[in-house]
Parts: structure tokens; sequence; C-alpha cells
């Protein structure tokens, strides 16, 4: 879900682009630039693929277009890119500079406002003010990755979150109750190790691996009450004694079976799909996101299997974190109300038309639909109702809206201009901690260093932000 492009020349690159679009006049359109043929204004898209295979895309376009007489949604790939990904920021503020960007792009949601914050987006607050959209029918945590300094800058829309999933019959095998899962830290290694089995100096399976999945740091510190930024967010709260905490749990979790090289090195003959570890009984307990949900119905639908919440330190508070993805409206679209009248229609009725041209495809390869989550409560209610509740596997359906539910205890990413560095930076301490190239609290103090440099310079080059 993240993408780890350089920060540093993401500074550089806005800092030229803005720049340029304070010395540059604005490109003069022509009628053929922005509506197309019968009249309709052009709405540009970029990262929304038509051609993806079974994604319900092109369906969801198609119906815009017929229901909009005075919009067209069109799509286009990323200039100088393979295909329709949009996270390389550096084409989008060369399209600004040159007075041509796209009316509507696709962004990772808990980046958002680290693009609006360099001026890339406009805010939405106007226009969604005096259109009918209501924003409470999102989920709360959604709207907050789109907020920055009293403005709405993106409307979120895919969106995710993460679970334990755990194998049944290999709780059994190991003398533990199917149905009792783990509830604290504590329980998860001693599992962890009770689940582990070895032939010689081999694994033969294993419990849990703390990072394998998608769980990473962010899970077990916000598990612990950790924060990664001041309320103000302009310190960095990485190296706080709950993260410090966390982080050594993290590596608990590797050492007590053999150690990160010895676990990395078994799971990088990992697969996916068919061959993925927990559905072939190669792993006990995974953190997943929902998304896994998909390849356990098709691969492994009699799987014997439970869903959790992730364990925490004391066995209560249960929580969990998202991502996801979000529309936003770049600054210097031609059509701002038109690209707002899209993003929206994105958000509310597309993923209904979306979902039903993917489980049209399905159908017609003998496979079962699961519909991926939204940030929009409304819909997901929807898509429950026409996808999940008909489902005749009754364990992947608990699970599916086990799912749903925990997202109620969902905490988004850390809200920051420098949002991607604290990524980065974290990914980076999770690796050399389990490889004990340090002790955590040595490796979250350089880390909260480098991360709080960069964050400074941004407030003091943004006094306008202040």
């Amino acid at each position: 879900m993240v993408k780890k492009k350089s920060f540093v020349m993401l500074v550089l690159t806005v800092a030229l682009v803005v720049f340029v679009i304070g010395c540059s006049g604005t490109k003069t359109m022509t009628s053929s630039d922005s509506v197309a043929k019968g009249g309709k204004v052009k709405v540009v898209v970029w990262g929304l693929d038509p051609m993806a295979i079974g994604s319900g895309n092109k369906d969801m376009i198609d119906e815009f277009n017929k229901s909009h007489p005075n919009i067209e949604l069109v799509t286009q790939a990323m200039p100088g890119s393979a295909g329709y990904d949009t996270q390389d920021l550096s084409k989008l503020t060369a399209a600004i500079a040159a007075g041509s960007p796209p009316d509507v792009v696709n962004l990772n949601g808990p980046f958002i406002m680290e693009v609006a914050s360099r001026g890339i987006l406009m805010p939405l607050d106007d226009m969604i003010k005096s259109s009918d959209l209501d924003l409470s029918k999102f989920y709360e945590y959604t709207v907050k990755q789109m907020s920055f300094k009293g403005h709405v800058w993106g409307l979120p829309g895919g969106m995710d979150d993460r679970i334990l999933y755990y194998n049944k019959d290999m709780f059994k095998q190991a003398g533990l109750d199917p149905n009792t899962p783990p509830k604290t830290w504590d329980e998860l290694l001693d599992y962890s190790k009770k689940l582990t089995v070895m032939n010689g100096d081999s694994y033969e399976q294993i419990g849990f691996i703390p990072n394998f999945g998608n769980s990473w740091l962010y899970l077990y510190a916000i598990q612990n009450n950790g924060k990664f930024l001041d309320d103000e967010g302009k310190k960095v709260l990485l190296n706080s004694p709950e993260n410090v905490e966390a982080l050594e749990f993290m590596v608990k979790g590797y050492d007590i079976l053999g150690g990160a090289q010895k676990l990395n090195a078994y799971s990088s003959s990992f697969q996916s799909g068919a061959n993925d570890p927990f559905l072939s009984g190669k792993v006990a307990m995974v953190i997943n996101g929902n998304w896994a949900l998909t390849d356990l119905l098709r691969f492994a639908p009699n799987l014997n299997f439970g869903v959790a919440m992730p364990p925490t330190p004391t066995g209560g508070d249960f929580k969990t974190w998202s991502g996801g993805w979000a529309w936003g409206v770049p600054k210097g679209t031609k059509h701002p109300q038109e690209a707002f009248e899209v993003t929206k229609w994105l958000t509310t009725e597309g993923p209904k038309f979306q979902a039903e041209g993917a489980a049209k495809y399905n159908k017609s390869q003998n496979r079962t639909y699961i519909p991926a989550w939204t940030a929009n409560i409304d819909l997901n209610q929807y898509l429950t109702k026409t996808y999940i509740e008909p489902l005749d596997n009754t364990n992947v359906k608990n699970a599916i809206n086990f799912s749903a539910d925990a997202m109620k205890n969902s905490i988004s990413l850390p809200v920051s201009p420098v949002g991607q560095l604290l990524w980065s930076e974290h990914a980076r301490a999770i690796d050399e901690a389990i490889y004990h190239k340090g002790n955590p609290q040595d490796i979250l103090d350089a880390a909260t260093k480098k991360v709080q440099a960069e964050l400074d310079k941004f407030w003091s080059s943004n006094t306008s932000l202040n």
C-alpha cells in the first residue's frame, strides 16, 4: 500500500514546481482540451485503469458517462509511466507546472495530506458544503486522513484493516483450544512457540512471524497506546517508551523462534495465491489485511480457520490500523466543479457498478466474488447485503463481517507532511532491530532525529500553514 519514494527528491521536485507555477502564466485552453464530442466537459482521471481484468472499472466508468449528460469521465495513464500507478508525484507536479494536470487523481490515502501540504491539491470544503455529500457517512478516521489545517483535501475511497487469522486444526494438534485465540502479547508468543514444529534445524511449520503478512510496528505501537506525532503534528514521537516497547516485542517474537535471519531465510520461499503459507499450513497465525479473504475463499474454501483482533499487551482495548486510497483534485484543474462531481460519485455510487462488473467477471470464471471495502459506511452495507449475505461459506462470511466490524476500532496512519519519511524510517527501524544492529531505543532515537529534522524544515519553509 505504501510506496517508498525518495522524500528528499519529492521535496526538491515540489519546490521546483511551486516556483515554476508562481513564475508562469496559465495555459490557454482550447475547446478540444476541455469539451468532448456532444458538448460534455471532459474530466481526466489518473489512477483508474479501465483495462484491469475483473476489476469492474470499465463498468463503473461506462455507468458514470451514461448517467451524467454533461460530463465525460476520461481515464488516462500517467505520462511517461507504464500504467495507471499515480504515486510518482514528480509527474503529477510536472503536469501542474505545465498547466495540464489531470482533473482527478487517485492517491495513497494516508499520505494525501503530505501531497496537499505542498500545494499540489485543491481544498474541497466549499464544494462539499454546496453539495449534498454527508461526510458522516464515511468512517471518521478516513476523513481525518484527508484533513489538514481545517481543510479537506480529498475524498476517501477504498480502505482496509488488519486482523489475526489462525488455523484451528493446527491449534488442536498443538493442544490449544481452537476457539480461544491469543489475546495478549505474552499469549501470542507462547502460542507461537507451541505452534512451531522443527525437523532437526529446519522449520516444518511456524507459529507466528511478527512482521509477516501486514502488521508493521504501527500495529504493535498503537496497541500499546503509542503515538508517532504530538497533537500539533510538529514533534515526532517515534522513540516514545510505548513505541520502544512495541519494537522490543517484535524483536522477541523473532528471537524465540531462532532469530530474524533464520526465519526470514525460511519465509523467503513463501509464495502467494494457492501456495500462500497460511493457506498451505506452513504458518499457523498471521496478521493480515481483509484482502486475504479473497484468496482464502478461492484457494482454500474449506480451511478450518478463525479470526480475532490482533492481541494487545493487556488482552483488552483492541485496535487495528487502516490504510487505503483516496481521490483528490489537483491544483490547476480547469473543471473543479465537474472534477468534484466525479470524485464524489467515485466514493458513493460508483463502487456499486464496479462491484457489479467484477462480480459478473468472477462468475464467468466460476469464482466467488468478495467486494473490497470502501470508506463509505452506506456503501459497505450495500455491498454486504448484495454480495456477502448470499455467500454459502459461513466461516468466510463470518470472517468478512468480523473484518468490517473491526473498522470501527481502526486507526489511520499518522497524518503528517513527512508521512512517507516517517513510514520508511519506521520500516527501517524494524529491520535494524530484528537483526540486532542496535537496541530498539537507539534505533528509534536515530529515526526520530532524522524525521524531526525534515519536519522542522517543512514548517520553517511553509510559514503560511503555521
